[in-house]
């Protein structure tokens, strides 16, 4: 294949108050007509960066160093803005990992769509422009696309989102997609048809793509090869067969170990220690050599170049080198390992038992939405209670009543029956109960009980939600936000002062210190996540509600924060209702299971035998859209 984008030695920095970041650095790559080039990494790895860089996105405060950036053989990286707007949208267009920040909701998708066609080809007619904004919404598989074309971005779905993102970028005709976590908030099934659409139009249209995820589980369904990045240096590239059979480099060893998969019959996920090297200062030698095992006392010295393994393979390991001990990687083939195993909790307590509940949002003056139909479910004392399901099953909209945020209902006028809190007051179907959620034996939607039990119900339970942007106040410093809870309930913090127990939950969530005194802003959005489970944490509840609490995190944070959890249920008898998408992690987290299709909770069960044994036909057909099994992941680590 001929090589359509070349990166060579590549240096990206940022200015900041505190000095100069070194995001990128000296980072060589190719990528090929037709191929998907899958970049990985953690949480500041330099992934993004990266793609900006050979865009020419980057913000005011940051600046390509070194290198060059060659297309078909000419150098771009010193292209001025109005060179580099003649290319953006026709040779390389990129998709965004939050398509609400991409799409402006004032605007129909269609006229969103109409304008990327327009800017691109400013010669079509007004018709011709229509017709090709409905074309690339057909494209990218909207159903009804003329229809559709005059919706706004709230009347759409995550991944339906995603797909209109998907139709703009695509307006131009790119030879280049980057596509920057576009898999990360969707649920198994969504990202299984976006995966496919991406893999189906890059074979029709012949786009090369490259592929920004901290996924591997996507990496190995949708990539030709891998590109491992730490600390701003690519460590590890080749085929994806070579990068999952073969790994070669220590980072690499620890994020496939750090899988869910390779947890089978252990208690915890293995973790990689420490945290990444701050890119202020990079540290001297190998950046990871503080966080390796395996690490020799020339790593801490120099530098490793990459060896090469095959004429497609490279590893910046000195353990590549021919005087270094020979290593056998430690990465299990998971047909070795034994099943999942979790204890049955017969006699515990019951802690929330959620009776009938059912919720409805009016969408206008006739019509209603109901998005909770009769669900009813308990959780011990000391469970773990997973509940999954696509976007738009319920399952946030049940989370969010059990804490309270919404008041169980059936609406104002169903089926012409007046009823309120789940019950019927026309005197008619009396077939459901009263809708109650107990938790500790109250009745926690009963106004009296809520106020003579207030501060017991807000201190012991506790909420992570899943867009920790927004759940986090923008004008307060981390330090601020994870102490709120205790000031506003006046508890004397544990640790004796605020300050201290802010440091002391945020290394409990794997973060450092250094950044108490940032705002949510200058975080990302791994960090940000972690810094909304430490105010959670803070408060060290009984009952913890966890809305999507890892899908933004990297797979390593994610088995810290699941290890976390594990540690509080274990410990501390913390019960937890844990909301994911990700399900082999649910396998491995959660003592039961629950699962949720079009508002009604429509299988439960212990966790090995719903997954070994599904019975109902949406179960059936969640699970076989896990990554195991036939698909290429799979095959790859059995």
């Amino acid at each position: 294949m001929a090589e359509l984008l070349e990166v060579q030695n590549l240096s990206v920095s940022f200015e900041t108050p505190k000095g100069e970041v070194q995001a990128v650095r000296d980072v060589s790559f190719t990528l090929h007509t037709g191929e998907v080039l899958a970049v990985v990494g953690e949480s500041g790895s330099g992934k993004s960066a990266l793609c900006k860089a050979v865009m020419k996105l980057l913000p005011a405060s940051g600046r390509i160093r070194a290198g060059g950036i060659y297309i078909n053989g000419t150098d771009i990286s010193r292209f001025g803005e109005r060179k580099m707007h003649k290319l953006r949208g026709k040779l390389f267009s990129m998709v965004f990992q939050d398509p609400m920040t991409s799409l402006n909701p004032t605007m129909t998708i269609g006229a969103q769509i109409a304008e990327a066609v327009r800017v691109h080809d400013p010669k079509l007619t007004r018709r011709q422009i229509y017709d090709r904004a409905a074309e690339l919404m057909q494209l990218v598989e909207i159903d009804r696309a003329q229809e559709r074309m005059h919706l706004y971005p709230h009347h759409f779905s995550g991944g339906m989102r995603q797909r209109c993102v998907m139709a703009i970028a695509l307006a131009g005709n790119p030879t280049i997609l980057f596509a920057d976590e576009p898999t990360t908030a969707l649920d198994v099934t969504i990202q299984a048809q976006i995966l496919g659409l991406f893999r189906k139009i890059q074979q029709d249209l012949g786009m090369a793509t490259v592929f920004v995820t901290h996924d591997l589980n996507v990496a190995a369904e949708a990539a030709d090869r891998v590109a491992v990045m730490y600390a701003g240096k690519i460590v590890e590239i080749g085929t994806t067969e070579e990068i999952f059979r073969d790994p070669r480099h220590p980072y690499t060893w620890g994020l496939l170990r750090s899988l869910p998969v390779y947890g089978r019959g252990q208690e915890t996920l293995y973790t990689i220690p420490g945290l990444p090297p701050t890119l202020l200062n990079p540290p001297k030698g190998d950046a990871f050599a503080c966080r390796n095992p395996y690490a020799l006392a020339i790593d801490y010295e120099e530098e490793p170049p990459l060896f090469r393994v095959s004429d497609t393979h490279y590893a910046a390991t000195w353990l590549l080198d021919e005087r270094a001990p020979k290593i056998t990687p430690p990465v299990r083939k998971t047909a070795d390992l034994p099943p999942y195993g979790h204890s049955v909790r017969e006699e515990q307590e019951i802690l929330l038992d959620v009776r009938h509940l059912t919720h409805v949002f009016p969408l206008d003056k006739k019509t209603t939405f109901k998005a909770v139909d009769d669900v009813s479910f308990q959780i011990k004392r000391g469970e773990i209670f997973g509940l999954i399901g696509e976007s738009g099953s319920g399952k946030s909209t049940v989370a969010r009543l059990i804490m309270n945020l919404y008041r169980p209902n059936v609406g104002t006028a169903v089926a012409g029956k007046k009823q309120f809190f789940g019950q019927n007051l026309s005197g008619g179907d009396q077939s459901r109960s009263a809708a109650r959620i107990l938790y500790k034996g109250l009745d926690i939607n009963d106004p009296i009980l809520f106020r003579q039990h207030k501060k017991m119900l807000q201190t012991t339970r506790q909420i992570i939600f899943q867009d920790s942007n927004s759940s986090l106040n923008q004008r307060m410093r981390v330090w601020d936000i994870i102490t709120e809870p205790l000031r506003i309930q006046h508890i004397v913090p544990p640790r004796g002062s605020l300050w201290a127990e802010a440091k002391f939950q945020m290394h409990y969530v794997g973060l450092d210190e250094a950044y108490l005194n940032r705002y949510p802003a200058e975080l990302s959005g791994g960090q940000r996540q972690r810094v909304a489970i430490a105010r959670a944490l803070s408060m060290e509840p009984e009952l913890l509600v966890a809305d999507e609490p890892v899908a933004s995190l990297d797979v390593s944070i994610q088995a810290q924060i699941v290890n976390l959890f594990r540690h509080l249920q274990q410990e501390h008898g913390f019960s937890f209702l844990f909301i994911a998408h990700d399900l082999a992690m649910v396998e491995f987290l959660c003592d039961r299971v629950g699962v949720m299709y079009q508002g009604k909770l429509v299988e439960t069960g212990e966790t090995r035998e719903l997954f070994a044994n599904p019975r109902h036909p949406y179960t059936k057909a969640l699970l076989s859209a896990m990554p195991k099994g036939g698909s290429r992941f799979g095959e790859m680590l059995v």
